[in-house]
């Protein structure tokens, strides 16, 4: 497990991530100190506690507006592709494992009339 350094609102946290994110975290953390900055222009010379209001408020509009955004055409499309292939799939797994089973009864009939 990484342990990395990010600085958020002036301060320093030490936070624990899995090896190989450290890069993900300190993006996140870029992305949320981007908020912060907002939230601060947004409300003048607020108290720490406002600003961090504020930004989570900011956050949470971003999330919202991204969730109930429809996907585009294409890849509404593109969906569909790969719920039908993942169907496919399942099917030809489906036929394979009977094929499977069908095998090892084939096999004990021969091992038994030997």
């Amino acid at each position: 497990m990484a342990q990395v350094s990010i600085r958020l609102n002036g301060y320093v946290y030490s936070v624990g991530c899995q090896d190989g994110e450290e890069h993900h975290l300190y993006a996140m953390a870029r992305q949320v100190e981007s908020w912060l900055q907002r939230a601060r222009t947004l409300g003048g010379a607020a108290s720490e506690s406002k600003t961090l209001m504020m930004a989570a408020l900011l956050m949470a509009d971003e999330i919202f507006e991204l969730k109930r955004r429809p996907l585009p055409d294409d890849m509404l499309a593109t969906v569909e592709e790969a719920k039908a292939a993942l169907r496919i799939a399942e099917a030809r797994q489906e036929r394979l494992a009977q094929l499977a089973q069908r095998a090892e009864e084939l096999a004990g009939v021969l091992e038994t009339s030997e």
